[in-house]
């Protein structure tokens, strides 16, 4: 063996004596040592003789379908990488029309968005409860990628339909209002069961578009109670070295390229309320690329938040000028990931809720973040402060036009 022969090799040659108890006498500690040393890395190169094949992670190459801009895709990762999913497909019995004017149980309604569903309309749940199961007859169109969001004929749409229903403050009611969401769950089941064992339903989740099981852990979620929405990737500074993935929306593509992309990430998953920026310095800080992408989603009647970390977001002024509900955050709570410093980025976002009345906040599903948010969800009531999912937030800072909440808080989504 390899191994055997680089220990003996390494062993002093020993002076040759006449006399054995000479010999026995002239022990050297030095060849003693250098021996000992010898046997411990010749030990370690036996051990990496036979674990060598398991000792580092392998790199697994994902081939994804071609984007239709620039051809195929490949995503590059570790040993815990997971295939994207297969798009979802119905069997083509439960989809319905969204553009003949006619809703799910055939009355006659205004297909020009002129009456759109408000955020907040839906009947309340218990805590704990379950949400409508995904996908809702109506929200939906069936493509060669996938299911694909749409606005309802009769102005259902995603971000109310999907969103965790939560109580409007009456007139009289000036207690602030936290909405906080954790992101980056999707790849780590470990990551996303703690989550749903540790936070209240009212803190929002989002999950990223690649997880080979993405529809199965968005479902349990919305088991759980919680509202959901999808990571989108987007251009940083610094890329193609740091790499948010597969059909990353990007400054340097035409608008139909972007557009194809964003098509290709929507059908990833359905029950998703709202998109969040995964990453996206360098394309939020553009409008001219951002404003297509909104506008995609507000047809679409999917919300968008922006995780308010780019000091150049151009969010503001990339935003349709009506008809897309949207919201930037305050404060993210765990840039430093230490204890200490989420808990007093928390009590900041506190005060910014006493000023304002409404404040979110978002985290990542690192489990040192959801311990921290977990304890202190717990005790908002004895503050004063009222926990809302992210969508009151979206109602607040962006009611549809025309909207008439009397009107709209009737409808309930088709099961």
């Amino acid at each position: 063996m390899w191994a055997c022969r680089t220990l003996m090799t390494a062993l002093p040659d020993m002076p040759e004596t006449d006399n054995a108890e000479s010999g026995a006498g002239a022990i050297n500690p030095l060849a003693i040592a250098v021996f000992v040393v010898a046997l411990v890395i010749g030990g370690l190169l036996i051990w990496l003789s036979f674990a060598g094949g398991d000792a580092r992670p392998s790199e697994t190459v994902v081939a994804l379908p071609a984007a239709g801009d620039n051809g195929p895709e490949t995503l590059l990762s570790g040993s815990t990488a997971t295939v994207p999913p297969e798009p979802q497909v119905l069997d083509g019995t439960g989809t319905v029309p969204v553009s003949d004017g006619t809703s799910s149980d055939g009355d006659a309604t205004a297909a020009d968005g002129s009456r759109l569903q408000a955020i907040g309309s839906l009947p309340l749940v218990a805590p704990g409860a379950p949400l409508t199961e995904a996908p809702i007859t109506g929200l939906y169109e069936e493509t060669s990628g996938g299911l694909l969001p749409v606005t309802a004929a009769d102005g259902r749409r995603s971000v109310a339909s999907y969103g965790r229903p939560f109580e409007a403050p009456a007139a009289d009611d000036t207690r602030p209002r936290i909405a906080l969401m954790i992101t980056g769950l999707g790849l780590n089941r470990t990551f996303a069961e703690r989550a749903l064992e540790q936070l209240p339903a009212d803190v929002s989740l989002a999950y990223m578009p690649y997880s080979s099981d993405l529809q199965e852990q968005v479902n349990k979620a919305r088991d759980d109670g919680h509202e959901v929405a999808l990571q989108l990737p987007m251009e940083p500074f610094d890329y193609p070295d740091n790499d948010p993935g597969p059909y990353t929306l990007l400054t340097s593509l035409p608008e139909e390229a972007n557009r194809k992309r964003l098509e290709w990430l929507l059908a990833r998953t359905s029950g998703y309320f709202a998109t969040i920026n995964h990453q996206g310095g360098r394309f939020l800080s553009e409008a001219e690329s951002l404003s297509p992408i909104l506008t995609a989603l507000r047809d679409r009647g999917v919300g968008f938040i922006d995780t308010g970390d780019g000091a150049r977001n151009a969010t503001e002024d990339a935003v349709p000028e009506t008809g897309l509900a949207w919201g930037v955050a305050d404060q993210v709570v765990d840039v430093t990931k230490s204890q200490r410093q989420i808990d007093k980025a928390l009590s900041d976002l506190e005060d910014t809720a006493r000023q304002s009345g409404l404040a979110m906040g978002i985290g990542t599903a690192l489990p040192v973040t959801v311990e921290r948010v977990a304890e202190w969800a717990a005790g908002l009531e004895e503050k004063g402060i009222s926990l809302v999912p992210v969508s009151a937030v979206l109602a607040a800072n962006s009611a549809p036009p025309g909207a008439d909440q009397t009107e709209t808080s009737s409808i309930e989504p088709a099961e």
